[in-house]
Order: structure tokens, then C-alpha cells, then sequence
């Protein structure tokens, strides 16, 4: 579907020309006009209404971050200014949360404020990416900045959905599995057993498990149990500090097979936050310690974090990172190559590479071995109930109907 944009932009003849485009998006408008030889002032989307809808999630994900980042990217290398930049971007289309974000931004950096600053005083942004903006401007190249930047969220993004996308088909079975269950437990077995009347004390003990479990195992617990789930979510969301859960996660990196996805997931994104940063002219130690803020997991962040002051200390860093248990030998023998080439950055994105083809490797060898164990489980239970309708036909005789 097509939207109309009204803009106003400058040729190369320094003349004002104002007009209205029709394209699919704001950022095609853009290119279209630019490919004019146009200098973009103003563009607007015309007749554009603000949708209401309810949503669980609120504010902006990484997507709009993403987006934001690379529009930013292409009009300050555009030569458009930065104010300028976020007048462009800021339209009734985008989300509410961004829109006033942007404009909070866009006033702070009219009163004279650092971009970086301004980013900094909304309260929701990483420490990355503040330290990404702040050195932009340092070194006078915002445009890279935010394309740096933009980079590295494409990556949260793509991992993110590379793990959704691993999990498709195994959340399938258990669901499937779980609606089978429900449907047997609901209408099946009661069913059978109603035909023995009301004494079922004869009745073989696997039975008596079975029917138990048919006894709790129905739609009404099934409904209660969702909205119990639902409602403790809720809480939690909006009341974060009323709840405090033990942790059992981070004990996952102990497990053979999980662990090992852990900590190629966990050193994945620790090399390409390196590689982004290094790139965008952070100094090792800073981009180290922003770095290994990023790794989810105590027990892999800890070691990683003390290595801060190790390196401050004048050791190497590639004997720094030798100690770390967890750390593949190959870590060390590249960061002691990067170290006597000065090209750290190229080979933190070659660890990145790495460990992403070993997450994904990793991820594919989960799968195949989770399939299975759905499927035994679930000939495990069928099996039970089967001898436990078999036991109970049997012993029909000791039974008083």
C-alpha cells in the first residue's frame, strides 16, 4: 500500500522545491528524493493516523532501535543536520513511546545539550549505546556512530530470531503433546472408569494412579492454571519488586550439551559487542567492561569482568583471557595474534563468526536430541496408560460393578 509524503527540499541550484510523493515508506520516499538531487528539509506523512491498539509489550524493542539508528545513519551522511535529522524522523506514524522519546532528544539537543547526552537523559538507552554516541561525536563522525550502531542491533536481532526459529518445532510438540494429554485425560479415561461405578478400590494400583491424575488433569484446572500464570506475569511486570525469584538459570551452563549453547551464544555477542565497539574507536579497556556487561550468564560475566583490571595492570591480553576455564584455547592463540598485529578488532569479528557457526551447529545437535525426548516421553505416558486400561480389564472379575 502506498503513502503519500509532502516534502520540501533544496536542488542543486540552491532553488526551494515543495511537492508531495507517493511510496511505500518514509525511508524510500527519501531515497526517491535524494535521487533527484534533492537536499530533504521536511518530509511528511500526509493523512497519517495514530493507531490505538493494546499491547503487552510497551515502549520500543530493538527493531525500532535498529530503525532509528540506520534512518539516523543515512540523513546525517545525507548532509542534513542534526536537528533536522530528528524533525525528519519524528512523525505521527511511529510509536508513541518513540515519538515523545525523539522529541525529548530533539529538545535537549536545541537547548545545547550533547547528543550523547540528551540519548543518556530519556533513561532508556544501553550504556553502549551512549558510549557509541558520546565517542561519535568526540571523533566528529555521528554518521558512523549510528551505523555502528545499527549493526550491532541487526545482530541482537538476527540471534534473537535464529533462537525463536530453533525453537519452533519442539515448542510445537509440546503443546501438541500436552493437548493430546488433556483431550485423553478429559474425556477418555473418565469415561472408562465410569463403567466400574463409584468403588474403585479392586482396581489395580497403576489404575488408580490413572485415574487420579484423569481426576486432576482436565480443562477447568487447565484454564485456572493459564490464568494463574498470567496474572503472576502481570505482577511481575508492573511490580518487579514485589517478586523475587531464586535464579536457576545460570546453572544451565553446567549442563553438558545446554552449556555448551550458553557459552557460544554468551561469547557471540561478547565479540561482536568488541568487534562493534573497537570499531567505533572505544578504547579496549572501556569497550572490555561494556562488553562484558552484555553476557547474561554470573558465571561466564564474572571472569570476563575481572579482566579489566588484570589489563590495566600491564598484563597481556591474551594471557589475561588463557585463564578463563571456559574459554576455548583458540580464544587466546587469536587475541595473541590481534595483539602482535594491532588488529584486535578484525579478530574479535573472526571469535564472533566462530562462535555464531558453533551456536548454530550447537543449536542443530539440541534439536535433534529434544525431538526424540519429546517423543519417548510421550510413549513413556501412553504406554502407562495402556497397561493401566489393560491391567484394569483384566481384573475386571475382582471388580464390583
Amino acid at each position: 500500500m502506498l503513502s503519500e509524503f509532502s516534502y520540501s527540499g533544496i536542488d542543486s541550484a540552491g532553488k526551494e522545491i515543495k511537492g508531495v510523493i507517493a511510496t511505500s515508506d518514509r525511508m524510500d520516499a527519501l531515497f526517491k528524493l535524494q535521487d533527484r538531487g534533492l537536499t530533504v528539509v521536511e518530509l511528511v506523512e500526509r493523512k497519517a493516523k495514530e493507531k490505538k491498539s493494546f499491547s503487552w509489550k510497551k515502549g520500543f524493542n530493538d527493531r525500532d532501535v535498529h530503525n532509528l539508528a540506520l534512518e539516523m545513519s543515512i540523513l546525517l551522511r545525507s548532509g542534513i543536520r542534526m536537528d533536522k535529522a530528528f524533525e525528519l524522523l519524528i512523525n505521527p506514524s511511529l510509536k508513541p513511546e518513540l515519538r515523545g522519546m525523539l522529541s525529548r532528544v530533539l529538545a535537549d539537543i536545541k537547548a545545547g545539550k550533547e547528543v550523547a547526552r540528551a540519548f543518556e537523559r530519556t533513561g532508556l538507552f544501553s550504556s553502549l549505546f551512549i558510549t557509541m554516541i558520546r565517542v561519535g561525536e568526540t571523533v566528529g563522525n555521528l554518521s558512523a556512530a549510528f551505523a555502528n550502531i545499527a549493526q550491532y542491533y541487526r545482530f541482537q536481532i538476527q540471534y534473537k530470531g535464529e533462537i525463536r526459529n530453533a525453537l519452533t518445532y519442539p515448542i510445537f510438540l509440546i503443546v501438541a503433546s500436552i493437548m493430546t494429554l488433556l483431550f485423553v485425560f478429559t474425556f477418555i479415561i473418565p469415561r472408562f472408569f465410569s463403567i466400574f461405578g463409584e468403588d474403585l478400590t479392586n482396581l489395580p494400583v497403576p489404575a488408580k494412579i490413572l485415574h487420579t491424575l484423569s481426576g486432576w488433569v482436565n480443562v477447568t484446572n487447565l484454564i485456572v492454571a493459564v490464568l494463574l500464570v498470567l496474572a503472576f506475569l502481570l505482577f511481575k511486570k508492573y511490580h518487579p519488586a514485589g517478586i523475587r525469584l531464586p535464579r536457576v538459570t545460570p546453572y544451565f551452563v553446567q549442563f553438558p550439551l545446554l552449556g555448551k549453547l550458553i557459552i557460544n551464544l554468551e561469547l557471540s555477542r561478547f565479540s561482536y559487542s568488541m568487534y562493534s565497539m573497537l570499531q567505533s574507536g572505544i578504547e579496549f579497556i572501556r569497550a572490555l567492561k561494556l562488553s562484558a556487561g552484555l553476557i547474561q550468564n554470573p558465571y561466564l560475566r564474572g571472569p570476563i569482568e575481572s579482566f579489566v583490571e588484570q589489563i590495566k595492570g600491564g598484563k597481556k591480553i591474551a594471557d589475561v583471557f588463557s585463564q578463563a576455564q571456559f574459554l576455548p584455547e583458540i580464544v587466546p592463540n587469536m587475541l595473541r595474534v590481534g595483539e602482535g598485529s594491532g588488529n584486535l578488532k578484525d579478530i574479535f569479528y573472526e571469535l564472533y563468526q566462530l562462535f555464531d557457526e558453533r551456536f548454530k551447529n550447537s543449536t542443530k545437535r539440541a534439536l535433534v536430541l529434544v525431538e526424540p525426548i519429546i517423543i519417548v516421553m510421550m510413549g513413556l505416558v501412553v504406554g502407562f496408560i495402556v497397561v493401566s486400561l489393560i491391567l484394569t480389564v483384566m481384573s475386571v472379575g475382582k471388580i464390583k460393578l
